[in-house]
């Protein structure tokens, strides 16, 4: 995965963060402090396409002039070779990238909250090592059409999908370059494809098991009234929302896919006791099998726990995921489920699958903390065998980051980047109110 840190100022209830994103990424802290509104921000990198969605570039400005001249130099040889974006010339395209996001500012967040949103700066930077490679290509059965593929980092057997253009348009026609330049961009901020397949960004939103539950008359009465889930003056959902209904009602379930088989084995053991199961019917409805039966239960009599795991399970079988977004993936589980579902994450991020989380539970933070712990002891394998863990349960310090967010009160939100120490991420916003609790328990214990 590519690593970037996104920045913001002012934007909504934020008054400054820079978020860098990492294999697990965590949003801990107060409710109604901008946890949502940050992963928001950053599902909507992950998913732009500038391009398609016809974002403006300054044609004028100095910044893009230049970065159309390294674009001549990628494609000016006339045979298949290789160029890597580095040093100076990521610094380059960092600096359209942002240029371009604040000249286009207002219609990327309307994209993404379908609703004016208020934000004073938004930019994002790249590591000072990155690296991109690109294929470039010229196909024999068109004339002079460079063929650009990127791949990831260095080690990295992904790449993200190639486009071409007739070299004649591209170098007479700029919006040739405007093309290359936004799939450039695209490359700089996602990841990649596997098999010329793109891989999908999913975001489960708190509201998933009631979406699971009405998806079908939702997206009934959106086409009723002939509107799509999109951006629309009639929808009145955020774009995550939108594209995880959409998401839940096209999805192709004639075939599964085995990456994840063994998360969905555990999920299915661990969490659900049982098998979700898609109806042949063409409405494809999602039935609960309970371990040791044979009978088929419909969504709305099963447990929360079923509904809330559901979306996951379905998501992880059927579809080719390349980034998982939950909020609050503790939502209805006892404390023996939270345990598990911190599981399930650490087994998520070890495929390789970045993951980002909002959550409220101490218990997940404590249980990725334990398996931070344990990757680093010597005596490894005799604790696998001893706990029942396995290697794809530990984790190691670069692999995730914390943010805390505070409520103050002043009504805006402070995000602090929790440092890892000795035993792991210590978030004061669970441990103050676990010691209040503690101290009330003393007090009311000396009073008896």
């Amino acid at each position: 995965m590519n690593r970037w840190t996104v920045h913001v100022k002012n934007f909504g209830k934020i008054e400054e963060a820079a978020v860098e994103i990492a294999p697990l990424t965590m949003f801990v802290g107060d409710n109604n402090s901008g946890k949502s509104y940050m992963m928001t921000l950053i599902y909507g990198l992950l998913n732009v396409r500038f391009y398609l969605d016809k974002y403006t570039f300054n044609k004028e400005s100095q910044i893009f002039r230049r970065c159309c001249g390294v674009l001549e130099k990628m494609t000016v040889q006339q045979d298949a070779h290789s160029y890597i974006l580095r040093g100076d010339e990521i610094c380059l395209f960092q600096k359209l990238l942002n240029e371009l996001l604040e000249d286009n500012k207002q219609r990327f967040m309307l994209s993404l909250f379908n609703k004016e949103m208020e934000i004073g700066k938004l930019w994002v930077t790249f590591p000072d090592e990155m690296e991109l490679e690109f294929k470039i290509d010229f196909h024999s059965d068109k004339i002079n059409a460079p063929e650009v593929v990127i791949r990831g980092e260095p080690n990295d057997n992904s790449f993200f999908a190639g486009y071409s253009i007739n070299r004649k348009e591209l170098c007479n026609d700029k919006n040739g370059y405007e093309f290359f330049l936004s799939y450039i961009l695209q490359c700089m901020l996602q990841w990649e494809m596997d098999a010329g397949m793109i891989k999908e960004k999913i975001y489960l939103p708190t509201a998933r098991t009631g979406f699971l539950l009405t998806y079908k008359t939702l997206v009934g009465r959106a086409v009723q009234e002939k509107f799509t889930l999109e951006e629309t003056s009639k929808n009145l959902l955020t774009k995550p929302n939108s594209d995880f209904l959409r998401e839940l009602g096209s999805m192709d379930m004639t075939k599964e896919r085995t990456r994840f088989q063994r998360v969905v084995e555990f999920i299915e053991k661990n969490l659900i006791s049982g098998h979700v199961n898609v109806s042949d019917t063409p409405a494809q409805d999602f039935m609960y099998i309970p371990d040791g039966t044979s009978q088929k239960l419909p969504m709305y009599v099963t447990s929360a726990v079923v509904t809330e795991m559901t979306p996951l399970l379905l998501f992880l079988k059927y579809t080719f995921l390349g980034a998982l977004m939950i909020e609050e993936p503790e939502i209805s589980l006892h404390p023996q489920l939270q345990w598990q579902i911190a599981r399930v994450l650490v087994q998520l991020v070890n495929t390789g699958m970045p993951v980002f989380v909002t959550t409220h539970s101490d218990i997940i933070l404590q249980h990725i903390n334990n398996m931070l712990k344990a990757g680093e002891m010597q005596n490894q394998e005799a604790f696998l065998q001893e706990s029942g863990y396995v290697r794809e349960d530990l984790l190691s310090r670069n692999q995730i980051q914390v943010y805390q967010f505070d409520a103050g009160n002043c009504r805006k939100t402070k995000i602090t980047k929790l440092p890892c120490g000795d035993y792991g991420f210590e978030a004061m916003t669970f441990y103050k109110t676990l010691q209040k609790l503690t101290d009330e328990i003393g007090r009311i214990e000396n009073e008896g």
